[in-house]
């Protein structure tokens, strides 16, 4: 009888892919935009949009903040830009604003709230301030 010996360092890396989370810059596949709008008040919003490469280059750099972190480093605009991506675990979904911050459904229905410093390239405005989370 053959024993199968495991290393735990391999069980690790097993478990590790069972969450929804990815892994922080993993790229999420099939980025696609399904609307753009504004909420009330958003008049000058008409020229904000985003491309699916310009969509994942946001996703793949912005980190999980706080609601308080989001507020007080960064403009909550009433722009925005829907849409949904693929990874291993599922599908998601996304809605950019063009201040820099952002919401991510994960394929399991939770969400988190993400931001972007140095996403001002993608986002179409000047850099700001030096903003950390």
């Amino acid at each position: 009888m053959r024993r199968l010996l495991v290393s735990p360092a391999a069980i690790l890396l097993a478990l590790a892919g069972c969450g929804t989370t990815p892994v922080p810059g993993a790229a999420l596949d099939e980025v696609r935009i399904e609307s753009r709008g504004a909420d009330p008040g958003g008049d000058a919003c008409s020229d904000f949009t985003l491309t699916p490469a310009q969509a994942r280059y946001f996703l793949a750099r912005s980190v999980v903040v706080t609601a308080a972190q989001q507020r007080e480093g960064w403009d909550i605009l009433p722009c925005y830009v829907r849409g949904t991506a693929r990874s291993g675990s599922g599908l998601w979904r996304w809605e950019i604003r063009a201040g820099g911050t952002a919401m991510l459904e994960t394929p399991a229905g939770d969400q988190e709230l993400r931001a972007c410093t140095g996403c001002e390239i993608v986002l179409g405005r000047p850099g700001g301030k030096s903003r950390t989370p």
